[in-house]
């Protein structure tokens, strides 16, 4: 396949117009974002920008993004333009399932049970991957999953919807790295194996998706729970979506609701799924239709400084900063040493605001974790930081967490 190029973006100031309408992305006067130049014909970021696609504000993403997407890159060492429109929609849907469904954060390792990867490369002597686009993340054969609904093909073109971002990471967090010409090279694309106790609750997390689809669960209603709420997946939120609070919750991208006509027309524009009504299906989780609460199961009180015992380890619960990083250091690109050559670290790009976080705001860090209806996940279900090992891509001040195999 020959290695699909850039050329010049077909984004305008005004192609933003809706999504600044519609709180997605902030008003251009905060520079967040901008349209690259006429006689662009690939990407010349300023330092900290990324490159991101139009699409991508259609199917669950925004600024300031989702801790979630951020490690999600890291642990695959890829850029976010190395994905397409589909599999940012199939994150987003994920995450929707988790958090409106499950009643519980994100949780990695179901996700690397159940999605594969497919990588387009440069060529067959070169394990680089093309410039956009070239990760796409598809359900294993043979999963049993929710059917998604996605459109046989992407927007026509997609890649060529293309504009500079940037954002400002919260202290001790995973950046979004910023754009490089060089082609990423993907890691850990085929996770075969997951410690004992993550495949545990793996397995209860499969069997409440399957109660899920045996008691009705549609495509639609994985689409109504974020995008007919308002809400956007993959966007850091000041809480999660099963505690929506209906329409003046904090996390909602605008409080305007939905005409239903322009709501069929945003559906169309990503998904196969009829909608018929927001009333029909499986409804959410929400503050008032709250998440069944674990039985006999308390609070629990989470530390990142807690020791560990060795019995804990096979598990590999337990939070590690890269090899010279000390906690509580500037996730900064600006001035801040680079790992150590020979593991693959990069330089990540974003900074941290001065203590100021935009509408939709940088999302709390709470220590305590409620129960979920997945008995014996209390140690587990801590957001991905928790799940996966970023330490191959942490900067300054990131924290790494357990790797599976």
């Amino acid at each position: 396949m020959a290695a699909r190029g850039w050329g010049k973006s077909k984004v305008t100031r005004e192609s933003h117009l809706p999504y600044v309408a519609s709180g997605v992305i902030p008003e251009f006067k905060q520079e967040r974002w901008r349209v690259p130049t006429p006689n662009e014909v690939e990407p010349l970021p300023r330092p900290g920008e990324f490159v991101l696609f139009l699409s991508f504000l259609d199917r669950g993403f925004a600024l300031p993004s989702s801790d979630f997407i951020r490690q999600l890159l890291a642990f695959y060492s890829i850029k976010i333009c190395d994905l397409g429109p589909h599999s940012v929609q199939q994150i987003s849907l994920f995450v929707a399932l988790c958090e409106c469904y499950l009643g519980c954060p994100p949780y990695f390792p179901l996700w690397v049970s159940i999605f594969h990867r497919r990588a387009t490369r440069v060529s067959k002597n070169n394990q680089a991957l093309i410039p956009n686009g070239g990760i796409t993340f598809q359900v294993k054969s043979g999963e049993s999953f929710i059917d998604m609904a996605l459109p046989k093909k992407a927007q026509s073109q997609w890649f060529r919807f293309w504009f500079y971002a940037k954002e400002y990471t919260p202290h001790g967090e995973v950046c979004i790295p910023q754009y490089d010409p060089e082609p990423s090279v993907p890691r850990r694309l085929n996770v075969r194996s997951l410690p004992r106790e993550q495949e545990e609750v793996v397995k209860g997390m499969r069997q409440a998706i399957q109660t899920l689809k045996d008691d009705g669960l549609t495509a639609a209603n994985m689409y109504n729970c974020w995008l007919g709420r308002r809400l956007i997946p993959l966007r850091c939120r000041a809480h999660s979506m099963w505690e929506y609070r209906g329409q003046n919750d904090c996390t909602r991208s605008t409080e305007t609701e939905w005409d239903e006509a322009e709501y069929r027309k945003a559906l169309a524009k990503i998904t196969t799924a009829a909608f018929t009504s927001f009333e029909d299906g499986l409804q959410p989780f929400s503050e008032d239709n709250p998440a069944p609460q674990v039985s006999n199961c308390e609070e629990e009180e989470v530390d990142d400084e807690e020791e560990r015992t060795e019995s804990d380890s096979e598990a590999r619960d337990f939070v590690r900063l890269p090899r010279g990083v000390k906690r509580g250091a500037t996730s900064s690109s600006q001035g801040a040493p680079r790992p150590p050559e020979g593991d693959g670290d990069e330089e990540v790009t974003s900074h941290p605001e001065d203590g100021k976080a935009s509408k939709g705001g940088a999302e709390p860090q709470p220590k305590r974790l409620r129960p979920t209806i997945l008995e014996g996940s209390i140690k587990l279900q801590r957001p991905l930081k928790d799940a996966i090992d970023a330490g191959a891509r942490a900067g300054p001040g990131v924290k790494a967490i357990p790797t599976v195999k």
